[in-house]
């Protein structure tokens, strides 16, 4: 079985500033240079970059494939840019608290949840309001 066929990610936008990524299958050795150039594109197409990462359809991850996430969320971070992790299974949040990554990745329970939230990054404030 090949690399494409072990994982499948999917893509659109929302908005025109933010984009949705959705991972199924196996995120492994084998498997994290393609959801790393995905993500490295999607990086590109907003300034800030505004990712929501739907891990609903994954069914396991490596040390490898998890780096990807984290890097991906620093590189955001860096940029002035928010990446969330969302609908994580009973599984992958097993994992993700396993090696402390629920410390350090911010995610939500949906992607309707994440899209909300960022979508909220641009709304206005009123004047003498105070920032987070």
């Amino acid at each position: 079985m090949t690399a494409t066929q072990r994982l499948q990610i999917s893509e659109f936008q929302i908005d025109f500033r933010i984009t949705v990524i959705a991972v199924s299958g196996e995120l492994d050795m084998d498997t994290c240079s393609l959801l790393q150039a995905r993500l490295a594109e999607a990086m590109t197409f907003h300034r800030p970059p505004r990712l929501v990462i739907d891990l609903s359809g994954l069914t396991s991850a490596d040390s490898y494939g998890l780096t990807v996430l984290i890097a991906a969320d620093q590189h955001a971070r860096t940029s002035g840019g928010l990446v969330l992790v969302c609908a994580v299974g009973e599984l992958m949040w097993a994992i993700f608290r396993q090696r402390g990554l629920h410390q350090f990745l911010d995610t939500r329970a949906t992607v309707a949840e994440a899209v909300r939230d960022l979508r909220a990054l641009d709304e206005p404030r009123p004047p003498g309001s105070m920032t987070s």
